[in-house]
């Protein structure tokens, strides 16, 4: 190729590569200068850490209402808030008033009163859970009328009659009892009008026969050997007793509670002189109560023996069961016998009996009409 056109071939490409004065313009547009590369890496730092930062500021707990948001992004992380101390308290305090009541708690052992703190009418609690989370409450002496009735029960004392001094301090227990009075006995008609007089319920304990024949249920006894007619004048003979009787409770008589017929008899003859019947249940098989129910009759049975065992830890224990079926049901109904041990036990009871919101009543009062 001619000189002349390789040279205007050059010119027209930009010149060769090697003429010295076009290689600086070329090297400088596809090189830039050191400079704007640092400020170009450095700009892509800057905005990465703001990203950065960005998250990790909405994973931050929000502060609280009552503090700025400056302050508290400002705050040490090792100083609290302000109000922690508050807040704490307030929880204490809290949870002071959702733990439960003594007399309420769950876990009260069989013995839950005793006879030194019976005299202020506060039970002792042995809850070592609820004592551990709740200060011990100081001492105080509730009124009688402090707590409100949450549930009845009924407290039937038998084989009364032949003692009258044990009747007479059952008769002063602070809340009332029925008497349950045999008849044929020394002092059955002077402790039916003494419970009378006291303004108490008094039936009559009426003998039956038992399973065991070595046991004797006493003068004027019902037996199923018996004829109806029989078994009708032992009745009208043990209601001359008093005249202030409300109702009727068997007196042993396992075996003739269980012979329906028989009860039949037996209930038809307290039902035409207007007497309740209250089945001890001296047997689980007892036929009694049923039979009242089937002759529209008011009937009642028995829920616990207070002292079968006769010790005085057994009985505190019976009476704490009273109260808890008491509570479940609504009613309940306990049988006892004139005991020191069992006239002890309720006597020390009363103000643990008031505080459960336990109101002792007449049995007739727990009959549904």
């Amino acid at each position: 190729m001619p000189p002349e056109k390789r040279n205007k071939t050059g010119k027209a490409r930009g010149g060769r590569r090697g003429d010295p004065s076009t290689s600086g313009r070329t090297g400088s547009k596809k090189r830039p200068p050191t400079s704007l590369l640092v400020a170009w890496v450095l700009a892509v730092i800057l905005l990465s850490s703001l990203i950065y930062l960005g998250k990790e500021t909405r994973r931050l707990p929000a502060p609280p209402v009552d503090v700025p948001a400056e302050k508290a992004r400002s705050a040490p992380a090792s100083q609290p808030p302000s109000n922690r101390g508050d807040v704490a308290g307030a929880r204490q305090a809290k949870s002071r008033d959702r733990a439960p009541a003594p007399q309420h708690s769950a876990n009260k052992t069989e013995n839950s009163f005793s006879p030194s703190d019976n005299s202020a009418g506060s039970p002792v609690r042995r809850d070592a859970t609820s004592a551990a989370a709740v200060p011990a409450p100081l001492p105080s002496t509730p009124s009688p009328d402090i707590s409100p009735k949450l549930a009845r029960a009924c407290i039937v004392i038998d084989d009364l009659g032949p003692d009258i001094g044990i009747a007479k301090q059952f008769a002063s227990l602070p809340f009332p009892i029925t008497f349950s009075v045999l008849p044929h006995q020394t002092h059955s008609r002077e402790i039916a009008e003494l419970a009378h007089e006291k303004g108490l319920e008094v039936i009559l304990h009426l003998p039956m026969e038992p399973l065991d024949s070595r046991q004797n249920p006493g003068r004027g006894a019902l037996l199923v050997s018996m004829s109806g007619d029989e078994i009708r004048r032992n009745i009208r003979v043990a209601l001359d007793t008093s005249p202030y009787f409300d109702g009727v409770n068997n007196h042993m008589g396992s075996r003739m509670t269980l012979d329906a017929e028989m009860m039949k008899t037996v209930l038809s003859e307290l039902k035409l002189h207007n007497l309740f019947f209250l089945d001890s249940m001296t047997t689980g098989g007892s036929k009694g109560w049923k039979t009242a129910r089937e002759l529209k009759m008011s009937a009642l049975k028995r829920d616990i023996f207070l002292d079968d065992n006769p010790s005085a830890n057994a009985v505190r224990s019976q009476i704490t069961r009273l109260v808890r079926i008491a509570r479940v049901k609504g009613t309940a109904l306990a049988i006892g016998h004139p005991r020191g041990t069992t006239l002890k036990s309720l006597q020390e009871a009363a103000g643990y009996l008031r505080q459960e919101g336990i109101e002792i009543v007449a049995a007739r009062d727990l009959i549904d009409r």
